[in-house]
């Protein structure tokens, strides 16, 4: 009798253990098989916590990109919703998530820190056409393999890897432009400021990069700064007076010029100002006419 009712205990322990992992397994189906969109994005959005809280304490480069595979799963899963446009991800600490003044563009990106302190970057591309069709894109960081990248036209697939924080829109011609600033943490050595153009092309892809700065003699499709990663750099955007304004950077003697690691502010500044289509280039700016905060 004590046997039996041992195995019957056995027997029902296994049931349970069973309903558990069928349980498991459906809540994780939710993420593609609900009727409401926002549930789907709720629970897209916690999964999505999940991983980072396990990638910030992680300090193995092979399990950080794993958990960073499982965030670009549930982000990629969320983002296939039209309502994920306007879906705050308000809980996510580890993301940064900017919208353009014309409601059209989203960009979501971060970092993934490996140990030897250098780092690749993530993230996606939401856009709303004119005729409000929704599409997203992923965004792939190729920058170590770009050449020349301050002339290079790129795009999703080939992306010079950033932290993008502000959106500004200019028209020309009956085209949308989007400059992008962002930031590049690099290396143990050097971090990098960025100024980079967005637009969809008449294809109705994504491109990065144009030639509209006139801050050398040739114009160029994108401006990067690079500087000592001890030291910070200002890049910001007045937005009264429509003008980028950016410390100049110097190194600190002219026999380490070309030598990054040893650049940082001197106290002077620049300015890029959109007129007739060109982010024309301004020197030695009194920023004391500027907002600069």
């Amino acid at each position: 009798m004590i046997i039996s009712m041992k195995k019957n205990a056995v027997i029902f322990y296994i049931k349970i253990v069973t309903l558990m992992i069928i349980g498991v397994l459906i809540n994780n189906t939710k993420v593609c098989g609900n009727d409401s969109e926002l549930e789907d994005l709720v629970i897209c959005e916690d999964s999505i916590n999940y991983y980072f809280s396990l990638l910030v304490k992680e300090t193995i480069d092979e399990n950080k990109i794993k958990y960073n595979d499982q965030i670009l799963y549930y982000f990629n899963e969320a983002l296939k919703k039209s309502e994920s446009f306007s879906y705050s991800f308000s809980s996510l600490k580890n993301v940064g998530i900017i919208t353009s003044d014309d409601n059209k563009l989203r960009i979501i990106t971060w970092n993934l820190p490996y140990s030897d302190r250098t780092h690749k970057y993530f993230g996606f591309i939401q856009y709303k056409d004119s005729k409000k069709s929704y599409n997203f894109y992923t965004l792939n960081d190729k920058s170590e393999n770009i050449k020349n990248a301050e002339y290079a036209i790129l795009n999703n697939k080939n992306w010079y890897g950033a932290l993008y924080y502000k959106i500004i829109v200019n028209k020309s011609k009956g085209n949308t432009y989007y400059t992008l600033l962002g930031a590049d943490l690099n290396t143990l050595l050097t971090k990098k400021k960025i100024i980079e153009i967005f637009f969809i092309n008449n294809d109705g892809l994504p491109v990065f990069g144009a030639k509209v700065f006139k801050n050398k003699k040739t114009p160029i499709t994108r401006v990067i700064f690079e500087f000592n990663a001890q030291t910070s750099m200002t890049l910001t955007f007045d937005q009264e007076k429509e003008i980028i304004i950016y410390d100049h950077l110097s190194p600190s003697r002219p026999s380490l010029e070309g030598q990054f690691e040893f650049y940082g502010t001197d106290f002077s500044y620049d300015g890029l100002k959109f007129e007739r289509g060109i982010w024309n280039f301004y020197e030695d700016i009194d920023v004391r006419d500027y907002n600069i905060d």
